[in-house]
Order: C-alpha cells, then structure tokens, then sequence
C-alpha cells in the first residue's frame, strides 16, 4: 500500500501505511499543502486500500480494486474545486501522443473525479443543472467504452480523444462557474452517507478547497464530522488549511503535504516520456498541457506592474486587450500570482516602499478572495483591480 506514492511524499506515505495497518486511520482526515503536492491522489488510494480485499496490496486485481483504477466504485463521492480542464486537456494529449494502459488509465481517472461532482446523490435542482447532468452521463459512457476497448490504432486513439474533449465542453464551462462547495451539495453527502442500502461497502467522501465553503456549508459539514456512521471516510483537502473553522479543525487528523521536490517531479513524469522537456513543477506540466502561457501571463502581470509603479494609465487600447487576453486564457489567478512575484523581487531590490508594496498585496489577495467567494467574473474583476492599484499612488 502506498508503495506507487512513495518515491514522491516517503513520510506520508509511511505514516498513513501503519495507521492503517495498526487500525487507527481516522475517518476524518484533513489533507493540507499547495497544489501538485498529490493530496488527492493519496486520499484515493487511502480509500483503495480501507476498501481492498486483499489488505491494499499494490497492483491487486480485487473487484473493489479494479474499480478504484477507473473510479467506477459506487462508493466514492468526490466534490472538487480544482483547474479540471488543464488537468484532463494534459491527459487527452497524453493519451492521443502515448496511446498506452498507463495514459489511458490515468485519462479516464482524472475526467471522472470531474463527473464525480454529477454524482446521482447530487440531484439537479434546475432545467440548466439537468442538462449537464445529461452531458456527465454522455462523457462516461464514452469512458466506460474506452475503459473496454482493446488495443488503438494512434488515429483511433485521437478520435477518442477528441470525441471526449468535444463531450468536456459544456463541463468545463460550468468547472469555471461554481468555485465553492455549496449547502446543497452537503446536505445531499449527508443524506447519502445516513443511507443504509449501501450494506457494508465503506463509504469515501473527498472535499476539496474545504476553505472555500460558505458558512452554512461549513456549519452543515460540522454535524457530520462530529460524529460520521462506520464504515464511512472523509478526506478534507485544502491548500489553506487555517482559514478552516476551528471546530472542524479540531475533529480532524491533519496531515501536511510538502510541496514536490526537482527529482520527485522529474520522477512523477518518467511515465510521460517527455525526453528533454524540462518542467520546474508539476503545476507547470498541466498549466501548459491544459493550454495556459504562462510567459504570456508574467508578461501581462509585467505590464501591470509598470503602469502601476510609473503611474503612468495603460492606453484603452492596451488594457482591453490585456483584459482579453486573460479572458481568452482563463488566467486572472495566476496573473495576480505573477503581479506578487513582480512585489516580492520589487521589496528585495528596494524599488518599492514596504507601505505601498503591502497596500498593493492586500489589494491583489482581496480581489481574488471577492472573486472566489462571490464567483465574479476575472476580467471584471482585474479592471476594477487595476483602477484600485493606480489610486493606490
């Protein structure tokens, strides 16, 4: 158990293998650290192994096993908020340049923890809701064939592929939309995790970006930890876990997930056979996989900062295409990201006041909290940000 993580968080990997082992692996477990630090990965295979028939030896080919490869067990409900098309647009490139078991497994994987957020707890409350239920019916189908067809030709290989990414679509758009766990969707884990027509089968359910729910929400999810029924399991994954309220914190066992090391990222994509293709990070390999320039975002966040620190207003002209571009790339977090690197090395080098660069930060970190919380559109969003920031000076 375990042993597939190990090369890449070797602690975590020891400790929760003789938790398990010994049976004192909490049911509410709190997964805490940056993106790419394989949180949820581990919370997948701490429910293969509490699920496995076999004591979650590696490779097992249990019945409950084989359906945690494809995610295919009833089992598991997973509510995440995450850059789901980066993520499977990686995956579908992966698999039409590699068509192999590996990339075809790992395809089917990352595009079911996005149709896991359709799961048939979660009932549609409107017309729109049901129709993208109809469209993560349409795309498993697709991967329930895949997962049953033999070996592909590579221009068979990229017609799945493209059928697939044409059935995402309407998907992705609605991934954009909703950035929070919502009541709704809590109180329908709540209702299927009391159900008892699941007999003994234990029960997985992964949350993630908890630090990104609402108060009902979280206040909802309380009831639940304080007390959860046998046999069912909770992983709570945050890349901010002390913005968590502290009651449920405290009925958590947290684990800390350290960002993946130079070799331990070179080492998670060997399966990839990227040949001389250097990543810095893991993020940087699904970012550009998914379509993201990331160049092109320091250069926007460069821009910014140049007007901001000159005083000096961006033409209409300019700004409105710098607006579209971040628009057309889906990339107003990782610009802000950028703009705070851009404050960072300006503090070190002396070029920025201390009072202005924390105005400008606390200015960045509130838009991107607003625009989470209250689902704002990114452009919008970096408009208004940009007026704030100039009348900063």
């Amino acid at each position: 158990m375990f042993e597939l993580l190990e090369p890449f968080q070797n602690s975590l990997s020891s400790q929760m293998r003789s938790q398990i082992q010994s049976g004192t692996f909490s049911q509410v477990n709190l997964f805490g650290g940056p993106r790419y630090s394989l949180r949820m990965s581990f919370a997948l295979e701490a429910a293969r192994v509490l699920s496995c028939s076999e004591q979650g030896r590696v490779h097992c080919n249990c019945e409950s096993c084989r359906k945690f490869t494809t995610l295919s067990d009833p089992g598991v409900l997973i509510v995440s908020q995450r850059d789901h098309k980066s993520m499977i647009e990686t995956h579908l490139a992966a698999f039409s340049r590699l068509n192999n078991d590996f990339s075809r497994k790992a395809l089917i994987r990352n595009i079911r923890i996005l149709l896991l957020q359709y799961h048939p707890s979660f009932s549609p409350a409107t017309p729109s809701q049901n129709s993208l239920y109809d469209a993560a019916s349409v795309v498993n189908e697709l991967l329930i064939s895949l997962s049953q067809e033999g070996e592909l030709s590579q221009k068979e290989a990229k017609k799945w592929a493209d059928e697939i990414r044409s059935s995402l679509k309407n998907l992705y758009a609605a991934n954009r939309r909703n950035t929070t766990i919502t009541i709704g969707q809590v109180r329908a884990v709540d209702e299927w995790v009391n159900r008892t027509s699941m007999g003994s089968h234990k029960r997985f359910i992964i949350l993630e970006a908890m630090e990104q729910t609402n108060v009902s929400a979280r206040n909802s999810l309380l009831k639940m930890l304080e007390e959860p029924p046998e046999d069912t399991y909770f992983f709570l994954i945050s890349e901010f876990p002390n913005r968590i309220m502290s009651t449920i914190l405290s009925r958590v066992r947290r684990y800390v997930f350290p960002p993946l090391g130079k070799e331990a990222v070179l080492k998670y994509l060997e399966p990839y056979y990227l040949h001389d293709r250097q990543y810095e990070s893991l993020e940087q390999f699904y970012l550009e996989g998914g379509g993201m320039d990331l160049q092109k975002n320091r250069q926007i966040a460069g821009m910014l900062y140049s007007s901001v620190q000159s005083r000096r207003y961006l033409s209409l002209t300019d700004l409105q295409q710098l607006l579209t571009n971040v628009e057309e790339m889906d990339s107003y977090e990782y610009v802000l990201r950028a703009f705070l690197d851009l404050l960072t090395v300006a503090l070190e080098e002396r070029t920025l006041s201390a009072d202005l660069a924390y105005r400008l930060s606390s200015l960045v970190n509130n838009s991107f909290s607003e625009s989470q919380l209250f689902n704002q559109n990114g452009r919008l969003m970096l408009e208004a940000l940009y007026y704030r920031m100039m009348e900063e000076r």
